[in-house]
């Protein structure tokens, strides 16, 4: 089997970080003060602590600039007469945080494949050479 292009091994660990990086939760402070901002701009009741609790974390596990990104559509066009629930924020987000995911899953299958394959490698090498040994012995016998 032919080795994988060393430039291509040496590219791997810089994007994985790199995809690691774009999922970054947020801040949990900026998710609650947008949502306060929301709700203060719009005059909804703000749910009770612990179901802020939760909106906040959960919208706070998002990468900041899709949190951002979410919302700001919700700021432009929710015309509900009820503040925005998660799913709401979440559906302006859901394909761009899943190719996140994707790409961090599928990078870290080429490392995991990579490194079964140097395993592979070492194995046959150190096989191979207990097989020469093994056939000195049986001469020298």
């Amino acid at each position: 089997m032919p080795a994988l292009p060393s430039d291509l091994a040496a590219a791997l660990p810089d994007a994985i970080e790199r995809a690691l990086l774009a999922l970054s939760p947020g801040d949990p402070a900026e998710v609650l003060k947008a949502v306060r901002a929301l709700a203060g701009r719009r005059g909804f009741e703000l749910p009770d602590d612990l179901a802020l609790e939760m909106d906040v974390e959960v919208m706070a596990s998002w990468p900041r600039d899709l949190f951002r990104q979410a919302f700001r559509r919700i700021w432009e066009t929710f015309e509900y007469r009820r503040l925005p629930e998660v799913a709401d924020f979440h559906k302006h987000i859901a394909d761009d945080l899943e190719a996140r995911r994707l790409k961090l899953h599928r990078l870290e299958s080429v490392r995991l494949r990579l490194e079964t394959l140097l395993l592979k490698e070492k194995w046959d090498r150190e096989a191979h050479e207990y097989g020469i040994k093994l056939r000195e012995r049986e001469r020298a016998s």
